[in-house]
């Protein structure tokens, strides 16, 4: 049995049962006969499948209210944040549904060899098992499985262990549809002993991986050493670099700098947690900073007023204060505002600014998931700031603030991230793919390539003249 908590209280609200190694051989099995023998890929047309994943995002829709308290009781996000991410859960069912009906392959001619005739079919991958971090539950679900759904494939789903909640009630939404036949989703619940059984399950024919890099690197080693060598796709770790011109609206310029470290508790891989700011604007740029960040409002989650919630769990609590607590003895960096633990429950702790950080330290280098930013030493040229950070151990995002194009246009096409944001931060839709280089992960989820991703291509050549 596992104990799902509360992290704005600690409190236990929930206890769901860990799944067993041989109910996730059933999961996985009841996927694998939906999918060999059942009429989700055999008999129900693109168009049909499009239907029934509109009907599962009105039925989101319809459930909303529900699903946005469980979601910020079980995460401790802002009820205004979880509204947003149940917009995004819809709108993903939505905008996946009409690829369901455009699986096309292409005609492709022998020319002088004329009876000769080629051709290429698109079908789905096959049984998809997904592994989903704690940070967005229902969110990254929709990032996951509505393409896949699309695509025609047959899902075995595991959410994280701190947060199963939304993710139980998906699959209930998904079976009260009435349009997708047994075995297409199937959830399993459970750590680490769960996941690498189904990461080994020899029936899997792909697996999708949001998390850490550490786990992210077992799970390719797991999938390369089965019996079955299976596809991969996985979205890891970053320590994203933003970068402040000396042209910038320094206020504005602040305020994104710390929605963009401080969303989600700052537990976002691609959060802003590595800041250049130019030595002309530094020290002015600097109060800005802090009382940009000094404005969050912590509070109760549920309360329309509250913009920052807890970490997770009081593993991520105290890994985050130990972070701070290396900020400051360790890599002597300067401590600007928060560093301390915050309210006088769960697992709150304070927005955290350090500046004057060495590129080189801990603070600056590893990622903390917290609400923890790094201002870097003040930089001179933007080109000694690209040198060093397209050859980081990371590469799944970053930002630059500047009226400049030119400096835009260097930095855009140069940095080597996945996700690039001018004048932005932390802006994701459904239509444009995310993900990283190296140990960021490789695969893309969202827009065309993440769909893409769930089809394998078929080549057929045909002797015309036999």
């Amino acid at each position: 049995i596992l104990d799902v908590e509360n992290p704005d209280t600690a409190d236990v609200i929930a206890k769901v049962p860990e799944s067993t190694v041989e109910e996730v051989d059933q999961a996985v099995r009841a996927a694998y006969t939906a999918f060999y023998d059942g009429p989700w890929v055999n008999e129900y047309s693109g168009a049909q499948r499009r239907d029934a994943m509109l009907a599962l995002a009105d039925l989101i829709a319809e459930h909303r209210q529900q699903l946005e308290l469980i979601e910020s009781i079980n995460t401790g996000k802002p009820i205004t944040d979880v509204r947003g991410e149940l917009d995004d859960t819809i709108d993903l069912f939505r905008h996946f549904a009409g690829y369901a009906d455009k699986v096309q392959g292409r005609h492709i001619s022998a020319q002088a060899h004329t009876t000769l005739e080629g051709y290429t079919t698109k079908v789905p991958v096959g049984v998809i098992a997904f592994i989903n971090a704690f940070n967005y539950p229902l969110c990254l679900l929709a990032w996951k499985v509505a393409p896949a759904m699309a695509a025609g494939c047959t899902i075995v789903f595991k959410p994280g262990p701190q947060t199963p909640l939304t993710t139980q009630y998906f699959a209930h939404l998904v079976a009260q549809t009435g349009l997708f036949p047994p075995g297409v989703f199937n959830v399993i619940l459970g750590g680490v002993a769960v996941g690498q059984a189904l990461v080994d399950h020899d029936l899997v024919d792909k697996v999708g991986f949001t998390g850490s890099v550490a786990t992210g690197k077992h799970v390719i080693r797991s999938t390369a050493s089965t019996q079955n060598v299976r596809a991969t796709s996985v979205e890891l770790g970053g320590k994203s670099p933003g970068v402040v011109m000396p042209d910038v609206d320094l206020e504005k310029t602040a305020r994104l700098v710390v929605f963009g470290t401080m969303g989600n508790a700052g537990m976002n891989c691609n959060a802003l947690t590595r800041l250049w700011v130019h030595r002309s604007i530094y020290d002015e740029f600097l109060p800005h900073l802090k009382a940009a960040a000094e404005a969050i409002q912590l509070g109760t989650p549920q309360l329309d007023n509250t913009e920052m919630g807890p970490l997770i769990d009081r593993r991520q609590y105290e890994r985050v204060l130990e972070y701070i607590r290396v900020g400051k003895e360790e890599d002597k960096a300067e401590l600007l505002t928060g560093g301390k633990p915050a309210l006088d429950r769960g697992y709150w702790i304070q927005p955290t600014l350090f500046s004057n950080v060495n590129p080189k330290a801990r603070i600056a280098t590893e990622e903390i998931f917290g609400p923890v930013l790094s201002v870097l030493e003040p930089f001179d040229s933007l080109d000694e700031v690209i040198e060093i950070e397209r050859k980081a151990e990371f590469g799944l995002a970053a930002g630059i603030f500047s009226r400049n194009h030119q400096d835009i246009a260097k930095f855009t096409r140069k940095m080597r991230s996945g996700t690039i944001w001018v004048n932005t931060y932390n802006l994701l839709t459904s239509y444009l793919p995310f993900g990283g280089f190296r140990n960021s992960g490789f695969g893309r989820e969202l827009g065309y390539e993440s769909f893409d991703g769930y089809l394998a291509t078929k080549s057929i050549i045909d002797d015309i003249s036999y």
